[in-house]
């Protein structure tokens, strides 16, 4: 018994133009679009952009070289280093513990699984000033772990430890 294979030849292209789904952005009528990226262009340049300008005009108010001279100054350049300095130790614990918590919690069903979600959850309902208040009542001369933090010299509020606290 023979099979023979007939050639497959290719379908004509359609000769109406092909519908865009629904959910597609190019569906929507052309003034809802251009509302759409007016408010999100607006959103941007007044809580993004005017806070800049703003920073940067009062930074630079008085000159160039004024402003030059303010970066050199020893307390200006301490704010600096102490900033790229716990940015770097942050940066570094946040990159260490995030892929740990992201492998454990995508990988693994435990006990504590949701709470630790809601450990990663927590600082994005929080308000600083409420983080601020708590490392105060945790670490601070009347708190919690203060006094026996004073006794055996160790500083944390108020010192390098409790900004990289604060920021990780």
């Amino acid at each position: 018994m023979t099979m023979t294979v007939a050639a497959t030849t290719e379908l004509p292209a359609p000769s109406r133009p092909v519908r865009l789904a629904q959910n597609d952005a190019r569906a929507e009528p052309r003034l809802v679009r251009r509302l759409i990226i007016g408010f999100a262009l607006t959103f941007l340049s007044l809580f993004v952009v005017l806070p800049l300008v703003l920073v940067f005009s009062q930074a630079l108010s008085k000159g160039v070289e004024f402003y030059l001279a303010a970066l050199k100054d020893p307390e200006a350049l301490a704010a600096i280093w102490l900033t790229l300095i716990t940015a770097a130790v942050s940066v570094g614990l946040n990159l260490v513990f995030g892929v740990a918590a992201a492998w454990a919690i995508a990988k693994f069903e435990f006990r504590g699984k949701t709470l630790l979600i809601t450990l990663i959850d927590l600082p994005f309902s929080v308000s600083p000033v409420i983080s601020g208040l708590v490392f105060v009542l945790m670490f601070g001369a009347q708190g919690y772990l203060g006094p026996w933090l004073m006794a055996h010299g160790i500083h944390i509020l108020f010192a390098m430890p409790a900004i990289v606290l604060a920021m990780w």
